[in-house]
């Protein structure tokens, strides 16, 4: 862990936004549209975390997944009023700027969606990096390090703050350290505020 990193990548829901509440009601909304039995809340803690095309290998596996990316899509919007946002996350990027920080999003969602997030949210990352962005989406290292390269900055230069074991093990592949809110990692945090104490 370096003094202080030149960049910080962050994942989204839950750490930047509380949208597990809106992806439930999206995904059950996508399963009754596409013709697919409802996603009970045990199946859906399982899946928390995973990549559109894991949604569509686990929910909708008659649908491509460009279909299920475009239901997504045209129907996020309509599950926000579910959207908690933690009120620290003004301050954290404010206090990065001060730092001379940069930051990027890492988010297994698409980046359409992930952009209307991250601006309610009140966070100002240099970059979105989606699951629609690479070749893969965590738990592989892709958009970590597709992160670091539009950043201009090495893996050990880099925090990455997550909250998932797909988070944490994107960080391990990518050889990025890893801070986890209310998850073990490196450094453990239990709210996003905490993180303030260490920038």
């Amino acid at each position: 862990m370096t003094d202080m990193p030149r960049a910080i990548l962050f994942d989204l829901d839950g750490v930047l936004i509380d949208s597990y509440p809106v992806w439930f009601h999206l995904l059950n909304h996508t399963a009754t549209e596409l013709g697919y039995p409802a996603i009970s809340a045990e199946a859906y803690e399982a899946s928390w975390g995973q990549s559109t095309r894991d949604d569509r290998d686990a929910f909708f596996p008659n649908h491509e997944v460009s279909a299920v990316e475009a239901f997504y899509d045209a129907h996020y919007l309509q599950h926000l009023e579910h959207l908690k946002i933690p009120e620290e996350v003004p301050r954290v990027f404010e206090r990065l700027t001060e730092r001379g920080v940069t930051s990027a999003v890492c988010t297994n969602s698409q980046a359409s969606i992930a952009s209307e997030a991250v601006k309610r949210a009140g966070a100002t990352p240099d970059f979105i990096v989606g699951g629609d962005d690479v070749a893969k989406g965590k738990p592989a290292p892709d958009m970590l390090l597709r992160a670091c390269e539009l950043l201009e900055v090495g893996p050990s230069d880099v925090w990455m703050i997550g909250d998932s074991r797909y988070d944490r093990a994107a960080a391990a592949a990518a050889q990025v350290y890893f801070i986890g809110v209310r998850i073990d990692g490196e450094k453990r945090l239990e709210h996003l505020a905490d993180l303030l104490e260490l920038i």
